[in-house]
This record gives structure tokens, sequence and C-alpha cells, in this order.
């Protein structure tokens, strides 16, 4: 069974559209919420604030099918990419589990996930460490 670590989303003014999705993750795997839902400032500055939470999934999948499911949970839940600004709900992939450790994903690493406060906070909060490889 494969692990993956989530950060999950939301900049409406209520945690309400995380909430939904954590519960939601369950319908995919086996969903543990890692994380209480905190509020943080946008990472850009643009999108107001954000309430964000980390979780894991556990599901046997290739990261393509879950990417592809975690859209459709996006959708579901309202989440609408033409949007301007609103970001009802995003659930991105930090890492996976390789049985002993956390390695970061090489999307994350590429979108500057793990510089973000949001991410690191919630990180050391929930005491996990992410090894991310060079060869990226």
């Amino acid at each position: 069974m494969r692990r993956w670590l989530l950060l999950l989303g939301s900049n409406l003014a209520h945690d309400t559209r995380v909430r939904d999705a954590l519960e939601r993750l369950s319908s995919l795997g086996q969903a543990t919420p890692l994380t209480s839902i905190q509020h943080f400032p946008s990472h850009d500055g643009n999108r107001g604030e954000y309430y964000n939470a980390l979780a894991v999934l556990a599901v046997d999948v290739p990261r393509g099918v879950l990417t592809d499911r975690l859209r459709q949970l996006e959708v579901a839940l309202g989440r609408r990419r033409d949007a301007d600004g609103e970001v009802a709900i995003d659930v991105d992939i930090l890492a996976m589990s390789d049985g002993e450790r956390w390695l970061a994903d090489t999307h994350a690493l590429a979108k500057g996930e793990f510089e973000r406060l949001p991410v690191a906070t919630l990180l050391r909060q929930a005491a996990i460490t992410v090894e991310r490889d060079s060869s990226g």
C-alpha cells in the first residue's frame, strides 16, 4: 500500500471545504489527518488567506491515477481553475513514503512547496521530515 502525504488548502472565508475534502479522501483510501486545519497568509500575497492541513492517504495507485482522483475530488467540492483568485479546495501531493521515510514529490519540489510557510509549519507540527533527493 502506498502512502501519500497531502497538503489541503482553501482560500474561502471558512474551513468547510478542507473539512469536506478530509472526509471525502476516505472514499479514495485510508485517510488520516496529521494536523489541525490552520489559517495562513497566501504565499503570493494575492489570494487572501488559506486554511491548510496535512493528511496521509494510503491507497495502492500510481501517482498519475492519484492525481486524477484528487482533481475529481476538487471539482466535486467546487474547484474551478478559471475562477480568478478563488480556490475552493486544492489538494497537492507533497511526498510518498517508501516505508521508512518520506520522499519529496518532484512536482512539489518544482513548485517550491517546501519553502512555503504553511508546509514548513505543518510538517514541523506533524514531526515529519521529507527527504529531497538532489536528482529531483
